[in-house]
């Protein structure tokens, strides 16, 4: 087998790359050391006091100890001073690897390279391929998860796998037996940090408010920008061909059955159509496109800036 380094910090949203680490990990232990020989540290009883602790803990048993610690993304800047300086005097006889789920701690990443350890991170897939993820990982779970479902799937929860994967989870209890997912099924199931916020800045959107839209957005700060768009672009989309029917002169109640969904929300939709301006809708939807190829590539701002610049020209 290949020499261990006594120091590794992953970090990280690809579930599957972490999996993988934290396995080779426990196979490498359990080779050498039998059932139970990786120590294993999670949740609150396994914060960073109690691994520096372990690694100041001095063993009689013969071969090398195995450490992991997962959940390090949660360790508080005042709790690290204690497992930096135990970091700083690991025995060579001793492996400990550090699983963040998201981003870690600065000043832990800086500690472990000037130890001599290893940093990975481990990064998921682009914003724009995590419709494709949840569309797979929903086939695991017994679910068909259409185009539109999956693109409103990830607006509501983010890009994300880990919330992704408990959202998928839970709306395949709630659906249980059915197995066919619609894009209304994952608005009345899903749920997400900035699920409201998106919606109301969909709204501030259709109504023109450039002001109303920044202020929302600074509040969506945590999110993705690439991951709100999905959830915008969709609301524009359905108050536009609301507008549209209205004004070639469809029936309410016919307007409702082509836009789908519950009545309550065809409504709204419909109400927020009469106020729009349809020309200034298209427009929006441009700006999405054209937010799309920027950060994919094909443009020189970064992803915060080109949202900003993209709310800007959608509300006017």
């Amino acid at each position: 087998m290949a020499d261990l380094k006594p120091l590794y910090l992953v970090y990280g949203e690809d579930a599957a790359k972490i999996d993988r680490w934290r396995s080779r990990m426990r196979r490498r232990a359990e080779a050498e050391g039998g059932a139970g020989a990786l120590e294993l540290f999670e949740g609150k009883e396994g914060g960073p006091e109690a691994v520096a602790a372990a690694l100041a803990t001095l063993s009689f048993s013969e071969g090398r100890r195995y450490l992991l610690a997962d959940g390090v993304e949660g360790w508080k800047t005042g709790e690290l001073p204690a497992i930096e300086a135990g970091m700083g005097a690991i025995p060579p006889d001793l492996s400990l690897l550090l699983v963040a789920r998201g981003k870690p701690p600065p000043s832990l990443a800086k500690a472990v390279e000037k130890c001599g350890g290893e940093v990975h991170n481990l990064e998921g897939r682009k914003p724009w391929e995590m419709p494709g993820w949840a569309r797979d990982h929903a086939q695991t779970e017994g679910l068909r998860l259409d185009g539109e479902a999956a693109k409103m799937l990830v607006g509501v929860v983010g890009t994300s796998q880990l919330r992704l994967a408990r959202e998928i989870e839970k709306i395949a209890l709630a659906k249980h037996p059915d197995t066919n997912v619609s894009a209304e099924d994952v608005r009345e199931l899903a749920s997400g940090d900035a699920g409201p916020d998106v919606w109301a800045l969909a709204d501030a959107l259709v109504a023109g408010r450039v002001d109303a839209a920044l202020a929302v957005a600074e509040g969506l700060g945590g999110e993705k920008p690439t991951s709100l768009s999905y959830g915008l672009v969709r609301e524009l989309r359905a108050v536009h061909r609301a507008a549209a029917l209205a004004d070639a002169g469809i029936a309410d109640a016919q307007i409702a059955k082509e836009l789908g969904g519950p009545p309550w929300k065809a409504k709204k939709t419909l109400a927020k159509a009469r106020k729009a301006d349809r020309d200034a809708l298209e427009r929006a939807i441009c700006a999405f496109a054209d937010f799309e190829v920027e950060t994919r590539g094909g443009g020189q701002l970064d992803e915060a800036t080109a949202f900003t610049r993209t709310l800007v020209r959608a509300a006017r």
